[in-house]
């Protein structure tokens, strides 16, 4: 929710989700339940936690009920994936084909030398991303905060990641292998047929 000129609450960032209700879970002085720490998944163990904060247009905090951490290594990223507006990772291969598949704008951070290299390529000429080294820490925030603030440019986006995304396609490739496995099946059997 807009509150303010320039002013962004950040959970009206994230997608609504449902979530089981667990102990984890606390109560406002509404009575209303916040989210599970959804705000901030990153691949670090920094504990550090930023409570009370909201961004504004131009990049500075103000008091907010939002606690963004840092999560470390978790096993539930579909559910964050599915609850965020933007992906900000390295470009590795899998987690930019869910990205696509979730429509999730991503921007890239890093890459691993050759083997990665043409990931960023792929999502920037695929226009449903940007590269932005993390090495420029301001850049990134910079460049997401763009996103997050313009409706238009994070439907954009999101609609050229849905465009390069393939949602089906273990299935696709699941269906490939047993056809090409019942066509040398159905070969190996004729040849032992006539034998």
């Amino acid at each position: 929710t807009k509150e303010g000129k320039g002013v962004y609450h950040m959970s009206s960032l994230l997608n609504e989700l449902e979530y089981s209700k667990s102990e984890d879970d606390q109560q406002d002085t509404a009575g209303e339940t916040t989210l599970p720490s959804v705000a901030a998944a990153t691949e670090s163990t920094n504990s550090s936690e930023y409570e009370g904060a909201m961004i504004t247009s131009d990049n500075s905090f103000v008091e907010s009920h939002v606690k963004v951490m840092g999560l470390g290594f978790i096993t539930n990223m579909a559910e964050y994936m599915v609850a965020a507006d933007v992906l900000v990772s390295k470009a590795g291969p899998g987690t930019i084909a869910e990205a696509a598949s979730l429509s999730l704008p991503v921007m890239l951070t890093s890459f691993l030398p050759g083997q990665e290299e043409g990931n960023v390529d792929y999502v920037v000429q695929g226009e449903f991303g940007t590269f932005v080294s993390d090495s420029d820490p301001q850049g990134i925030s910079d460049v997401v905060a763009s996103w997050l603030t313009d409706v238009q440019k994070l439907k954009h986006l999101s609609a050229n990641a849905k465009k390069c995304g393939a949602p089906d396609a273990a299935a696709e490739i699941v269906e490939a292998i047993g056809e090409s496995a019942l066509r040398w099946k159905n070969i190996n059997d004729s040849k032992h047929a006539k034998s």
